[in-house]
């Protein structure tokens, strides 16, 4: 009688170790659901990316992997979102360099001015082995991972009177973000930078309080600042990074399989964020035309000659964990 008790409770230990070892097997192969937060309106080629990626993901893992995008904000601001993702309340957020770099200053070496070449450079830095250790290093200080790098966009400047080099900045006061970079090449580029919240840069401009500002193309139209300046000089002066950002402990649940669908997703997402860009870049000059803006290509040369002592001087931001030589490394990617 005891042999036949052990006999079954021994069976039903295999039977629900079996069990055990099923379901282990059932969760690594089984759904996952994701977040992913921006801030960007729905026709922001961010968004957009976000959706590409999300579709790539879900039709690579046969429908397995769901991610959920809330954009415009509706789970806080870009600093709000970048914190929950580190926290782990938010699975993926997008975040642009300068928000980050706000929190791990080496990123802030992708703000200086001249860096890229064009929104193609950004993603060839993001495949790169120094975008990999920078991105390492990020991830190391904060437990979040960027496992999609692309474009912001190519910033270029709005005004009420011509501007064909810095000597045409003099008292100018030119709109910018209340950062320290931008501040800083407002400055070296001969404006008066003055420090305007997005929302109200509209009116800035409309009444005076501000002479021009620097934006993407797609910004100043979305935005319409077109309607109230009179010229667009494609100084170039900052491309912008921006990055879909994932809480580590998150990526490291995944599988292997899994991870590796989510880097492929994301870099089909970060490719048409860059193919849009570019797709406005070509289109709104024809654009701004018909609204009766003139269009000015400046003295490119003495806008970098300006600018060019930027990368010395916040080199402190990055130099000791990467080198001082991480500004030239990143301009010199092909």
């Amino acid at each position: 009688m005891k042999k036949t008790i052990v006999m079954l409770m021994i069976a039903v230990m295999l039977t629900g170790m079996g069990t055990v070892f099923a379901q282990g097997a059932q969760e690594e192969g089984g759904a996952v659901e994701l977040t992913l937060a921006h801030i960007y309106d729905p026709s922001h080629a961010w968004h957009k990316g976000a959706v590409k990626a999300a579709e790539v993901a879900k039709e690579m893992s046969d429908g397995r992997i769901n991610i959920t995008i809330y954009p415009a904000g509706q789970q806080g601001t870009e600093p709000e979102i970048l914190e929950q993702a580190i926290l782990g309340s938010l699975d993926i957020v997008a975040a642009g360099a300068g928000q980050v770099g706000s929190i791990y200053s080496p990123i802030n070496v992708l703000e200086m001015p001249y860096t890229f070449r064009d929104n193609q450079h950004v993603l060839a830095f993001g495949q790169s082995e120094v975008g990999k250790e920078l991105f390492e290093g990020f991830r190391k200080a904060h437990g979040a991972r960027i496992i999609g790098p692309s474009s912001y966009g190519i910033r270029q400047m709005t005004a009420n009177k011509p501007v064909y080099s810095p000597k045409d900045l003099a008292g100018f006061k030119l709109r910018v973000p209340e950062q320290t970079v931008t501040v800083a090449y407002g400055k070296a580029m001969g404006a008066n930078p003055t420090p305007i919240a997005y929302a109200e840069a509209y009116m800035a401009l409309q009444q005076g309080v501000a002479d021009g500002l620097e934006n993407p193309l797609s910004a100043i139209s979305s935005m319409k600042f077109y309607e109230v300046q009179d010229y667009i000089v494609l100084t170039s002066h900052v491309t912008n990074a921006c990055f879909y950002v994932m809480n580590d402990a998150k990526y490291n649940s995944l599988s292997a399989e899994d991870q590796k669908i989510l880097t492929d997703a994301f870099w089909e997402g970060s490719k048409e964020i860059v193919r849009l860009l570019d797709k406005d870049d070509r289109e709104l000059i024809s654009f701004f035309e018909e609204q009766g803006l003139e269009i000015i290509t400046p003295d490119i040369d003495s806008f970098m000659e300006a600018t060019a002592s930027m990368p010395q001087d916040f080199a402190y931001w990055w130099e000791d964990e990467f080198g001082s030589d991480l500004h030239t490394r990143i301009q010199n990617i092909k």
